[in-house]
């Protein structure tokens, strides 16, 4: 099963909800993708887990 998070965050980094969200789809044993959209997007998406 695949699951699509909606990130949230500062335009810097991740907030702690997201990271949360993240680490419980990743038990699911699919893939996960992260959207981040808006201002700043690109340095946060640097930031995401791979």
């Amino acid at each position: 099963m695949a699951v699509l998070v909606i990130a949230e965050h500062d335009n810097a980094s991740l907030n702690d909800a997201t990271h949360k969200v993240v680490t419980a789809a990743a038990k699911f044993g699919g893939d996960v993708d992260i959207l981040v959209a808006g201002e700043g997007a690109g340095d946060v998406a640097q930031g995401c887990p791979r």
